[in-house]
């Protein structure tokens, strides 16, 4: 008989107990955050990832349900590399990556997998796609 691992919402969280940091990535392709935000997955670790432009960025692994295979995505959030460092965060935790915005800039932050998406969350998620193909243009 498998044992069930116990699962954290990510407002539940008590922030005592250990981080998931190995060196194990999942295989495969991984999917762009734009593809999970705004959705319910399960966060079971990361692993963090030196990119050749020698700024550290993190492999978010995830599930989105417990009994698929483990998949990741790429981030260089602030706010969701802070949770996932936080030795006391405990994993897996099921969770909604949200797009915050705070004066011009778009942002993520994990929030409860239990809060509805509301029609803010489009909006702002829409309005970080068009500030992304802006910012991709100006780039070229």
């Amino acid at each position: 008989m498998a044992q069930e691992t116990e699962v954290f919402d990510f407002a539940d969280l008590s922030l005592t107990g250990e981080a998931a940091n190995s060196s194990d990535a999942p295989t495969g392709d991984y999917p762009s955050i734009d593809e999970v935000i705004n959705k319910p997955i399960f966060v079971t670790g990361y692993v963090v990832k030196d990119t050749e432009a020698g700024d550290g960025g993190y492999i978010v692994k995830f599930k989105w349900a417990l009994n698929e295979a483990e998949t990741a995505f790429f981030t260089h959030s602030k706010k969701l590399t802070k949770v996932l460092t936080n030795e006391g965060t405990r994993f897996p935790f099921q969770t909604i990556i949200k797009v915050t915005i705070v004066r011009d800039m778009c942002g993520f932050e994990f929030r409860s997998a239990r809060e509805a998406v509301t029609q803010q969350d489009i909006e702002n998620f829409e309005i970080y796609k068009i500030r992304k193909r802006s910012f991709v243009k100006q780039r070229r």
